[in-house]
């Protein structure tokens, strides 16, 4: 008998803001392609007391259940109220939600560190991918925009890559799968004093071919997304941000670094959730 968790649903935190309805308009418009129910989550800042009833919470749902559906009835859509803290109780729903929607980070990348974020929490310890919303390019779905991946052989690039191609699959949309290089990265053999100055053309030959190999599976399994390997010279932080001004879509693994650790010895997510063009997509193992 499989034991396998059955995940269910796209959650869409609400707390009342602007860019938590933005996001929630863009979860309901993810929703429809992949065919699963619209959750809207509103977290409490402690227990309520059932007599006192909790009407803020409840005005903050309406407006955001008339956001999503826009007069439409073709969205189901289910709306609860729960206890907070509101990075407790949003990692608690991604252990049975197939992904959590934010808002984007109310603090900046420095006051995330210093003081902490609950979108930076969630991002780092959900156990469902995370989408951080990021609005400059408007909610719809595009079929025309990419989705674009990072790409850097790790375990967790893996399962962003897998997730983008399952997203690039529902919206309909190409895909452009991202490697990156530097002289100073860790190259292996490839590096040495005597190369710096030397023809890179091997080693990117040599990264060209492992790019498309490790494409090629995902390739077999989605024949009809449309995917553009590209390898670029420089940092990843740097060279995904850049692409995010193209792209509707930008997924990349997340290790869970706290945000102390993570801005030591940098860390591409927090900084496409506080800057990308985009919203981000971060995965996780689950």
């Amino acid at each position: 008998m499989s034991t396998a968790r059955i995940r269910r649903g796209i959650v869409a935190g609400i707390d009342g803001s602007d860019g938590a309805l933005e996001a929630a308009a863009w979860a309901a418009s993810a929703a429809r392609r992949f065919e699963e129910p619209l959750r809207l989550v509103h977290v409490l800042p402690k227990h309520p007391n059932s007599a006192d009833g909790h009407p803020e919470g409840d005005e903050f749902l309406d407006a955001a259940e008339r956001t999503v559906l826009d007069g439409q009835r073709d969205l189901d859509v289910e709306r609860s109220t729960h206890p907070g803290p509101p990075a407790h109780a949003l990692v608690e729903l991604s252990k049975t939600a197939r992904m959590l929607v934010l808002g984007p980070a109310a603090t900046s990348e420095m006051k995330s560190v210093v003081a902490g974020s609950d979108v930076v929490r969630v991002s780092n310890r959900a156990e469902c991918p995370v989408v951080v919303w990021r609005g400059i390019q408007g909610h719809e779905v595009s079929e025309t925009r990419p989705v674009v991946v990072g790409v850097d052989g790790s375990e967790l690039s893996d399962l962003a890559v897998a997730h983008a191609f399952e997203f690039a699959a529902f919206f309909g949309a190409p895909l452009v799968a991202v490697h990156t290089w530097a002289e100073h990265s860790t190259l292996g053999a490839w590096y040495s004093e005597e190369r710096r100055f030397t023809d890179w053309s091997d080693l990117v030959q040599h990264e060209e071919a492992w790019l498309a190999e490790s494409l090629a599976g995902w390739r077999e399994n989605y024949p009809d997304v449309e995917v553009t390997r590209c390898l670029e010279r420089g940092g990843p932080m740097k060279v995904l941000l850049e692409y995010s001004f193209g792209a509707q879509l930008i997924a990349v693994g997340s290790h869970g670094r706290n945000p102390f650790t993570a801005s030591i010895v940098g860390s591409t997510s927090q900084s496409l959730i506080h800057h990308a063009r985009c919203p981000v997509l971060i995965c996780r193992k689950g």
